[in-house]
């Protein structure tokens, strides 16, 4: 069973999206009602997507009154909801109206930051989704689970840069003038308009470039000094962050992006690494009881439309392993 507070966090971004089933808002009314922390947290994250779309209401009030206020004498309700979570209520209904759009499993809100009161826009994908998004300058960036990707409200103005925590695929439009940069954990890739793959969980011991088509260079954002190594296109990056190296390397680099079409490519990967994707995919645990059944090798494609028991199955061709479902809580352990 999820953590209170990441189940929290997940019905938050369920219902601020607008894709929270009924069930589900019960459940986090539940947890609203259960402690202060959770009902600050909500007010935080209602009030933040309320203070960024102040310019869009303004700018479509007009047109949009009658649907604006239907939508506020309908707005979205909890059961046995605290009064005094109404108003953030009818705020979060607004928000949903003003988007507009159909999103699965993400959420869009702004912050300021300290350093110079710019706003920033955030994207945080959960784990089990999937996003697609699209930057003002046309670049359409794909975000892979358990991913955030950030960038400042002057974007597009004077400089083209993101912040990536996780997955993200980027088709780059093309400015020579404005460079595109994506700060990446320790390392900062640089590109004029090209497409490539960007991997820098937070708990991953690596960060990962592989470049499809173009040109990137790529640097460390601790080493000042450190060279800077340029990428063409069927070439990986691989920096530890550990010994703060990078490392290049010939690879078939289109098979780093095989997850926005719902497929996964292994070249003697360990089923340890494979259950980390699984698990952000899929949104659950996988507990691998044995080292030995962690370091067997797999190399495959995997079709990640299929439910994860097919998929460990499929791993699984030998039959040397015993799999155990409980809820989300997969155990994996030697025949």
């Amino acid at each position: 069973m999820l953590d209170k507070t990441k189940q929290f966090e997940k019905l938050m971004m369920q219902y601020l999206s607008e894709t929270i089933s009924d069930n589900d808002k019960h459940m986090l009314a539940d947890i609203l009602n259960s402690g202060p922390n959770y009902k600050a947290r909500y007010n935080e994250m209602v009030k933040t997507r309320a203070v960024s779309l102040i310019p869009v209401i303004e700018a479509h009030k007009t047109s949009n009154y009658k649907q604006f206020i239907q939508l506020l004498n309908n707005g979205l309700t909890f059961n046995s909801q605290p009064k005094f979570l109404q108003y953030f209520i009818r705020i979060a209904a607004i928000i949903i109206f003003v988007f507009s759009t159909s999103v699965s499993g993400y959420y869009i809100y702004t912050e300021f930051t300290s350093r110079n009161n710019m706003m920033s826009y955030e994207t945080i994908v959960p784990h089990g989704s999937q996003s697609k998004i699209v930057l003002p300058d046309g670049t359409i960036a794909w975000l892979n689970s358990g991913s955030i990707l950030k960038y400042n409200t002057n974007y597009g103005n004077k400089n083209r840069t993101v912040y990536l925590t996780g997955e993200g695929y980027f088709d780059v439009q093309k400015d020579p003038e404005k460079p595109f940069f994506v700060y990446a954990n320790d390392i900062k890739v640089k590109v004029l308009g090209t497409v490539f793959n960007v991997r820098a969980y937070n708990d991953e011991a690596t960060v990962e470039v592989n470049l499809i088509e173009g040109k990137v260079d790529i640097s460390s954002t601790e080493n000042k000094a450190s060279q800077v190594l340029s990428l063409k296109p069927n070439e990986k990056m691989v920096f530890n962050k550990q010994h703060k190296t990078i490392r290049a390397y010939k690879v078939d680099a289109a098979r780093a992006s095989t997850w926005t079409t719902g497929k996964l490519c292994f070249v003697d990967a360990s089923l340890e690494d494979i259950s980390k994707d699984l698990e952000r995919k899929y949104d659950v645990q996988i507990s691998i009881q044995t080292q030995k059944i962690k370091n067997e090798l797999f190399s495959g494609s995997l079709d990640l439309n299929q439910p994860i028991e097919k998929v460990l199955e499929y791993i699984d061709v030998d039959k040397k392993y015993h799999r155990t479902f409980k809820g989300k809580e997969i155990l994996i352990t030697n025949n």
